[in-house]
């Protein structure tokens, strides 16, 4: 007798909650007032809003992510990084591969300039081979 009653009472509860949450979005829309505020908290836009936020700002392509720009920019971290990690020769290499496939850029140039700092360390170190080689290949492509 006493699960029926609970049964009975938690039906109710649950049609009370049914009944709260039937609304639909037209209704959200009549009950919204002038500053897209419905009345019961939520945020209802309405049409016209939605037309002044898209307005607002449209993004065109490329605006945000550049992939051509990208690109050579991953290729300079990654030569960055394997500068940090001691990697000279892998580093130097992606410099080069910067210099070969994007030239004439703002990134080429910042890989010159990663190279000929390279080059000063080799040469402090006695590495004077290896910067040899730096200067020789920038010759050639720059």
């Amino acid at each position: 007798m006493a699960t029926r009653e609970a049964r009975r009472t938690r039906r109710e509860d649950d049609e009370d909650t049914r009944d709260e949450w039937t609304e639909t979005e037209d209704s959200d829309m009549r009950d919204s007032d002038d500053d897209g505020g419905a009345r019961n908290g939520q945020l209802a836009r309405t049409p016209a809003r939605r037309q002044a936020a898209q307005a607002q700002h449209q993004v065109v392509y490329g605006e945000v992510f550049n992939p051509r720009r990208a690109i050579p920019v991953g290729l300079l971290r990654l030569a960055r990084s394997w500068t940090d990690a001691g990697s000279i020769y892998q580093a130097i290499h992606a410099y080069f591969e910067v210099l070969i496939r994007y030239p004439q850029t703002g990134a080429a140039e910042a890989a010159v300039e990663e190279l000929l700092l390279l080059a000063d360390g080799l040469a402090k170190q006695g590495r004077y081979y290896a910067a040899l080689h730096i200067f020789n290949r920038l010759e050639e492509l720059w």
